[in-house]
């Protein structure tokens, strides 16, 4: 048999791999629907939120909770489109990934920022440990960014699917 030249395969090699990537397909589309339930119930929550933003006594407190529910519901729409590029056919990429880990670095940043900023209000110093935290973030964020622009320059590879 020559190297190039795909293996033919048997009838029942053939349902299986049919049965099977019928399954994942099934599987993806449940959990693509799930992410969405899911974004769509964190975009009405983030919208209750909206009103007590105007209302509060602690408009920092009050704004971080917003962002962060906005950011989480962009984590899982990144995610949901991730599972539809993958229900297309097209080979899963790194950069929805990437964005979603991004956009959680993020949201950790904010959280710590905001416990800093709660802390100095109370008359407290930050402490190391969270100004480390706060460092270690940032290169990591730098690492993703760096990622992602490698990842956009790169050539388009063929798909899994295209290879026979």
């Amino acid at each position: 048999m020559n190297p190039v030249e795909p293996r033919r395969r048997s009838a029942a090699e053939e349902g299986a791999i049919r049965t099977l990537t019928w399954t994942e397909r099934v599987i993806f589309f449940a959990i693509g629907v799930l992410l969405f339930i899911g974004a769509l119930a964190l975009l009405v929550h983030v919208a209750m939120h909206v009103v007590p933003l105007f209302a509060s006594d602690d408009i920092i407190g009050e704004t971080t909770d917003f962002l962060d529910l906005i950011l989480l519901t962009l984590m899982l729409v990144e995610l949901a489109y991730t599972v539809v590029l993958s229900l297309r056919g097209a080979m899963l990429a790194a950069e929805p990934f990437l964005i979603v880990g991004l956009i959680a670095v993020i949201r950790r940043i904010l959280v710590i920022t905001v416990g800093h900023v709660k802390q100095s209000n109370a008359g407290g110093a930050a402490s190391t440990q969270s100004l480390l935290e706060l460092g270690v973030l940032s290169g990591v964020i730098l690492a993703f960014v760096i990622s992602i622009v490698l990842l956009r320059k790169r050539p388009a590879r063929e798909s899994l699917d295209d290879r026979g």
